[in-house]
């Protein structure tokens, strides 16, 4: 399975860290920012379409902002 196949995954997983209040969530959400933002480029510069990753990285960004708001 690709790398961007994964992120919703990874996605959900951090979704699950932040209801559990597990340590460590600002630090996933970075790396998942960073993880889809390598994909977008990727895909940009091969043409590829980038609708599912910019839901993706909208949606992660929005959980990072919650997550900053409840520290």
């Amino acid at each position: 399975m690709e790398a961007s196949n994964r992120l919703p995954y990874f996605l959900i997983d951090l979704m699950k860290s932040v209801m559990e209040c597990e340590a460590g969530v600002e630090d996933k959400a970075d790396v998942l920012l960073f993880e889809i933002g390598r994909q977008l480029v990727n895909c940009n510069a091969n043409k590829e379409p980038t609708a599912d990753l910019e839901y993706l990285y909208d949606t992660t960004k929005w959980l990072q902002s919650e997550i900053i708001s409840k520290m």
